[in-house]
């Protein structure tokens, strides 16, 4: 198991393997400063209450936002009951004991901070588990689609195609910065066809955010 940077991606092996895309939270120090002092103001003037809102603004646009789920369609229906269906939004929530130590301690963001940039792998969820039979050439593929989505035609037709445009679309859509991103790749030998049947159960266990499930 070996781990690649964005810029790393040319020396991933040319052999069959699988491999997850993760991506790094930042908050950068000019946001963390920004919202520190606005915590500090808002207490003062308006009370803890706006401050807290503009926590939750601040964590919803510096880290959430590039983990919400797509909508899911559902429906609910009964024997003889009025038939309801729509888009049911991802709505990431935080609990009022969590804003009211950061509004009463603003420090501690610096911390949130820090642990959130370490957190991939070791504590993060991959967006994107795939799998080939030259992981250099693949994962190259993703870069450059990533890099370069909007200027290429939409995929002819193989469902590979298919998927490695969804993944750069929707990275590119969530504004994620290609720079935090990074693989973790793994060779796998034993029977041909073995990193397929790895791939397919990781997908399952894992479920990742812009993944095939």
């Amino acid at each position: 198991m070996a781990i690649y940077s964005w810029h790393e991606i040319g020396d991933v092996p040319a052999a069959p393997g699988v491999y997850a895309w993760y991506y790094t939270p930042e908050i950068t120090a000019f946001d963390l400063d920004r919202i520190t002092s606005e915590i500090h103001e808002l207490k003062a003037d308006r009370g803890a209450s706006a401050a807290k809102d503009a926590v939750r603004d601040f964590l919803d646009e510096t880290v959430f936002r590039y983990f919400r789920e797509q909508p899911y369609s559902a429906q609910l229906r009964g024997p003889l009951k009025p038939r309801y269906e729509g888009q049911i939004e991802h709505r990431p929530t935080l609990s009022e004991s969590l804003l009211d130590r950061i509004v009463e301690e603003p420090a501690r963001l610096a911390t949130i901070r820090t642990v959130l940039e370490a957190s991939a792998p070791n504590f993060a969820s991959p967006i994107y588990i795939g799998m080939s039979e030259r992981l250099r050439t693949r994962l190259a593929k993703h870069k450059a689609l990533i890099e370069r989505y909007g200027e290429l035609p939409d995929p002819g037709g193989s469902e590979e195609e298919q998927r490695d445009h969804s993944f750069a679309k929707e990275v590119r859509a969530r504004s994620i910065p290609p720079s935090r991103l990074f693989v973790v790749a793994k060779v796998i030998s034993g029977p041909p066809g073995t990193y397929v049947d790895i791939e397919n159960i990781l997908n399952r266990i894992h479920y990742p955010l812009l993944g095939r499930n």
